[in-house]
């Protein structure tokens, strides 16, 4: 394993002996399996182990684990604890991308403190398929399917071409001590769900699915890269940047049989997610001059030839947005996806509405509630004001102003994460439901 870890690094020019490394140590096998390899082949680092105060008393002896095997081993050990559930509310993100955000947040801080050459973490290429089926599902493109990069300017991933099989033998040979998070058994997590129940499988069908999954990536990888030179050679001729506006021209883009790709990738860094680009499209199929379309920083408007993006201004924000009955998903202000499945399909998560299709009136509208808003609960008789609603529900000021309803016409439908009104509720005279699930 030292020699396969040396040649990789000197072939791919990862990093050399005179750079001062920045590693990232959890505690765990790969961490730790790591640490040993770069302690073992003379490589200079410091430790930096992230506290995200998130399983209690085990996270804390992770910490001392951490702290105590490298400073008897004369190493500078780094720690700090984080307020990850704090900091997901507040930013309003999953907590996994809390504890990414917080984690590379730190690392790149204490990079520049240590006068450090590199960040080093121990990604494998068991992760690296991990992220490969993630970003399939979620649909990111070429750009999320050519792999987790293996060296940026910050960044240095030396153990991308070794499994975890490799890595849990070396273990076992070396006796390196690690910690178990319990996380990682909880199959509420995706990636932990494509471990546990896809990888499996896929391995049963082709044993060597980590070497061809890599070989797959490399290629993926060099097609993204030859893709994006000429997509940007493409876009030279049809957008037209300004300080205020990026202005796309319509008149030849139209023609090309890969056109919303173009579109993509020319409006995707203003925040606008692949989901839009159909509705977009759509609209400008069918002559709509002045539709406009949002993400969360940006105003998209199809305007005589041109799809103009400018920057929202504070206030500019819209307080409501149409759902037509063929839109099949929403990419903001909230992550929606809308399925119809013929027949009574009930749903019982709270972040899902199971609707009657043949109820409703189209288009939907999604906007913040008002006072005085009253809807008939999910499972009750009568009706009931919102404002009571929330009481019941124990909701903060904030929790008020952020929450978000779906009506249809007048009516309420859907108070978006919370429940559904009784009235357009799935029953036995049902032909269609309308699924609606909130990605959070």
């Amino acid at each position: 394993m030292i020699e396969s870890f040396k040649k990789n690094i000197a072939k791919k020019i990862l990093f050399a002996k005179t750079d001062k490394l920045l590693l990232g140590v959890s505690g765990g096998k790969d961490s730790m399996a790591l640490a040993h390899l770069l302690i073992n082949s003379g490589y200079n680092f410091v430790v930096a182990h992230c506290n995200f105060q998130l399983r209690g008393e085990e996270a804390d002896k992770d910490e001392q684990f951490v702290r105590e095997f490298f400073e008897v081993k004369g190493l500078k050990v780094l720690t700090m604890k984080f307020q990850t559930k704090q900091y997901a509310e507040q930013n309003k993100c999953s907590i996994q991308m809390a504890a990414r955000e917080l984690r590379y947040n730190w690392f790149n801080e204490l990079k520049e403190n240590e006068t450090c050459n590199f960040i080093v973490t121990a990604h494998h290429a068991n992760d690296n398929i991990e992220t490969f089926f993630i970003n399939l599902l979620r649909g990111s493109g070429l750009n999320g399917l050519k792999g987790i990069p293996e060296k940026t300017t910050e960044v240095v991933r030396p153990l991308l071409y070794a499994t975890r099989e490799e890595i849990d033998e070396y273990i076992k040979q070396e006796h390196i001590p690690f910690r178990e998070d319990s996380s990682n058994t909880e199959e509420k997590y995706l990636r932990n769900k494509i471990r546990k129940q896809i990888i499996p499988v896929l391995k049963e069908i082709n044993p060597s699915l980590e070497q061809t999954m890599n070989a797959e990536m490399q290629i993926l990888k060099q097609s993204h890269d030859l893709l994006s030179e000429v997509i940007a050679e493409n876009l030279a001729n049809f957008v037209i940047e300004s300080e205020h506006e990026t202005r796309i021209e319509l008149k030849d883009i139209i023609l090309l049989s890969y056109r919303n790709l173009l579109i993509y990738e020319a409006i995707r860094k203003f925040g606008f997610a692949m989901e839009s680009i159909e509705q977009i499209s759509g609209s400008i199929d069918n002559k709509q001059p002045g539709k406009q379309f949002y993400s969360s920083s940006h105003c998209l408007v199809i305007d005589r030839g041109f799809l103009i993006v400018r920057p929202l201004e504070t206030g500019t924000q819209p307080n409501q947005f149409e759902l037509n009955e063929e839109v099949k998903e929403l990419a903001f202000p909230l992550h929606l996806k809308l399925t119809k499945q013929d027949g009574r399909h009930i749903n019982k998560s709270e972040n899902t509405a199971s609707l009657d299709l043949d109820k409703l009136h189209f288009p939907l509208i999604l906007t913040k509630w008002r006072e005085g808003d009253a809807f008939y609960p999910f499972g009750m008789k009568g009706s009931k004001k919102l404002s009571d609603f929330f009481v019941g529900q124990k909701m903060s000021m904030f929790d008020k102003q952020e929450q978000w309803i779906l009506r249809s016409g007048s009516d309420i439908v859907w108070v978006v994460g919370r429940r559904t009104d009784e009235r357009y509720k799935v029953d036995e005279n049902t032909k269609t439901t309308l699924l609606i699930e909130w990605n959070k």
